[in-house]
């Protein structure tokens, strides 16, 4: 039986363990570039032009804003930081969450065990095991009395009654509207303040837009909806069995039927149908368009339902009875299973006219006037139209040119299509980077690297972190080919930086550790495995305790009650007789043996 591994949600991708062959000795002590070195929240505050940024890059991993020239603005004194927005960022210290002013003053004091970021000048807070609002100068909002609080416009809100029954502790809730699960518990509108304004009735809810919300008595999953105003009167008599919010394009996509007999079609903002439900399915709305399927041909629709374009439908790579077996510009072409027929009919040209040809199970590429350009059949091509197209003929790979020939006049072992001017080759196990001429710009050399393709068909690359790939383009391609041998050496395996904090192994002592940027130990290493740090804690284990534990960015332990034997790392799915605890194995060991295994 097939094991299936996830991480639990809000543990870092990386987890850590106590084999060496993971690890990165500490003798080595520069862990990744500087660019990789900084959070993703710090990235994207900069990414984002913030004027504050957030940075746990500081002694002891401690968390402060600088500005955008590097200089402190916001002494690092939290365990945990957040983007400002609405002029207060939410900031964790010891285990609780409050905020301050883009001055850095404390304007919340971190005494809530749970809180929100604001949106909208509003942030969710806990209090035991209730929910409640507060503004930005902590004020209640809607007082702490109710198990979830969704915000359905500027002065009503909706909620379950108590008790809250998510009981995860630290930052980690936010108040997207879309987050309305709540399974078991019935949903009513309070007012600003607290007062009911219907009580708690509805079995599912979701927000549509200000004022609005969709809603069901039933909780069942097949349950039919209906479009609910804000005093609890649905706004009419429609009902939907299917209703998909799109946030901030004034549209939802709705169905009614049930599978098989469904029809698609679109509501406002207000309600109205403003897409009749005629299609045989819509996908989202994005820039103005979204695709459907009628009638045998798909293609985009506008805002109010008038068809863009149109084309035979086509198979999908979800099909079982389909095969891609070739691309035209970014368009997929299929074949059934056998690759003896030709699924779809509709098949696109290139402005000059050049397009492809089926028959016998293989593909030519055929000018306008219908001549074979070459003359040569493949068994896969992906047709570009403004420069090479990659073809596989005989088991081997090449490039057609546009006029027809075969690049270089050559075929190889394997090869990836051009992008951005370059494309990767393989032949006798050895690889290299061309450029358009056929030239090689760098090998053929035994790679020992991971080459990729992005879903947007550049190259990709590994070059300071196992699992971090760079965009390979001829700059860089030209920098590397100056010390390829640097590519035929293995990388060494590399823990992220997170939270101002990497876990390092330390082949002296065989155990983990975290240091900080500058590769010095902040918390020693004594760990047979660890995680990476999320809002303040990382998991650890403990191989005097055989337990896992909750550490503090000081390698302390946060709370005895965290402890546990087992690991709480990963979930394994499709569980099999080989992974249960064989009798006489202690949970510690097999634990940490599933960790292992993960890598």
């Amino acid at each position: 039986m097939a094991v299936f591994f996830r991480l639990l949600m809000g543990l870092a991708l990386v987890i850590a363990t106590s084999e060496a062959g993971l690890g990165q000795s500490a003798s080595s002590a520069t862990l990744l570039g500087s660019e990789a070195q900084g959070d993703a929240l710090e990235k994207w505050a900069r990414k984002e032009g913030d004027a504050l940024i957030l940075s746990c890059r500081f002694a002891g991993a401690r968390c402060g804003y600088i500005d955008r020239n590097g200089n402190i603005v916001v002494a690092p004194q939290f365990d945990w930081v957040e983007r400002f927005a609405d002029g207060r960022a939410l900031v964790g210290r010891d285990g609780k969450y409050g905020a301050i002013d883009e001055a850095g003053k404390l304007v919340i004091p971190p005494t809530y065990e749970r809180m929100s970021s604001f949106e909208r000048a509003l942030a969710l807070v806990s209090v035991g095991d209730r929910l409640g609002m507060i503004d930005q100068n902590s004020q209640w909002v809607v007082p702490a009395e109710y198990g979830r609080i969704v915000q359905v416009s500027s002065d009503r809100f909706l909620v379950t009654e108590p008790p809250c029954d998510d009981k995860r502790k630290g930052w980690y809730f936010n108040l997207v509207r879309s987050d309305t699960y709540a399974y078991g518990k019935r949903w009513g509108i309070v007012a600003r303040g607290g007062a009911w304004i219907v009580r708690p009735k509805f079995a599912q809810v979701s927000v549509c837009s200000d004022g609005l919300f969709w809603a069901s008595d039933s909780d069942r999953t097949d349950a039919q909806r209906q479009l609910i105003r804000t005093d609890g009167t649905p706004v009419n008599d429609n009902l939907f069995d299917l209703e998909r919010i799109q946030p901030g394009q004034d549209r939802a996509i709705v169905a009614c039927g049930r599978e098989g007999n469904r029809r698609w079609g679109a509501v406002n903002g207000k309600g109205e149908i403003v897409i009749e439900l005629k299609f045989d399915w819509l996908g989202p709305f994005d820039n103005g368009s979204a695709p459907y399927r009628l009638a045998g041909r798909e293609g985009r629709i506008d805002r109010d339902g008038n068809i863009l374009s149109g084309m035979a439908l086509q198979p999908k790579n979800a099909d079982p009875e389909a095969k891609l077996a070739a691309v035209v510009d970014g368009t997929y072409l299929y074949t059934d299973k056998a690759g003896a027929k030709l699924l779809g009919v509709d098949h696109p040209r290139c402005p000059d006219g050049r397009h492809l040809s089926f028959g016998d199970g293989q593909w030519k590429i055929v000018t306008n006037d219908g001549r074979p350009a070459p003359d040569i059949a493949f068994q896969y091509v992906n047709l570009n139209c403004a420069g090479h197209s990659l073809v596989k003929h005989d088991g081997k790979w090449g490039f057609i040119t546009t006029d027809g020939k075969l690049l270089t006049n050559r075929y190889f072992d394997n090869a990836q299509a051009f992008h951005d001017g370059i494309a990767v080759v393989m032949e006798n196990k050895l690889t290299a980077i061309i450029d358009e001429d056929g030239n090689y710009l760098l090998g053929p050399l035994k790679l020992a690297r991971r080459l990729t393709t992005s879903g947007s068909g550049s190259h990709e690359i590994e070059l300071e972190a196992i699992y971090e790939f760079t965009k390979l383009d001829k700059a860089l391609v030209a920098e590397l080919a100056r010390d390829p041998e640097a590519l035929t050496r293995p990388l060494t395996p590399r823990m992220q930086m997170s939270e101002g904090l990497a876990a390092l192994f330390d082949d002296k002592s065989g155990t983990w550790g975290f240091v900080d940027a500058t590769g010095r130990f902040v918390i020693g290493p004594r760990f047979d495995a660890v995680s990476s740090f999320s809002n303040g804690t990382a998991w650890a284990a403990f191989p005097d305790r055989r337990q896992w534990c909750q550490i503090d960015k000081t390698g302390q332990i946060r709370s005895q009650a965290s402890c546990q034997c087992d690991q709480p790392l990963v979930i394994v799915e499709n569980w099999s007789k080989n992974f249960h605890r064989p009798a006489g194995v202690d949970c510690y060991d097999h634990g940490l043996s599933i960790v292992r295994g993960r890598q």
